[in-house]
């Protein structure tokens, strides 16, 4: 792993050119690609609790973890996920959509949260909640952005997306899974 994956935006153009040769060799039969398969697991697993390749966190969150940060890696993971998706979305729709014919998504998990009572403190950690695990990806495919909550509690930790970035990002799926 030369630049570290998911960590380093160098995955982008990695993960666009495979996405490519994969459209290439297997559009003619394929109609229906998902470019990520619940990737806040991966992100969550993988770089915040280490319980996942490529097993890496906080060594205070779990004495296992020989490497990561899990206050930085998740943001940037999901970052790096969320526009490799976008990049390898916009090549199909330009040069392979119109001829193959075929349509392309995301595969989201999603936990739904209620409140533990009708108290607004309640309510306000259950919408943070779905906030921290669907909007998190969803708010970005949708609105261009991370969810304002999130916003306000990872502070610069959370990447910031540029103009395009946002509109490549909002154009980039045809189904949710």
């Amino acid at each position: 792993d030369e630049y570290g994956g998911f960590l380093s935006p160098l995955i982008i153009k990695d993960f666009q050119d495979y996405a490519e040769l994969c459209f290439k060799e297997f559009g003619d039969r394929v109609k229906y690609w998902v470019t990520l398969n619940e990737p806040w697991s991966y992100s969550q697993n993988g770089y915040a609790n280490g319980r996942m390749a490529p097993g890496r966190c906080s060594s205070w969150l779990n004495p296992n973890c020989t490497g990561g940060d899990s206050a930085i890696e998740p943001y940037l993971v999901t970052h790096y996920q969320l526009l490799a998706h976008a990049a390898a979305v916009h090549v199909y729709k330009i040069k392979y959509q119109p001829s193959q014919k075929g349509v392309i998504g995301i595969t989201m998990v999603a936990n739904w949260f209620l409140p533990l009572s009708d108290s607004k403190s309640d309510q306000k950690a259950a919408e943070r909640a779905i906030d921290f695990m669907y909007g998190w990806f969803m708010d970005p495919l949708t609105y261009g952005d991370y969810p304002k909550s999130m916003r306000s509690l990872v502070g610069a930790r959370l990447p910031k997306f540029t103009t395009k970035q946002s509109r490549q990002l909002m154009e980039s799926f045809d189904f949710i899974g």
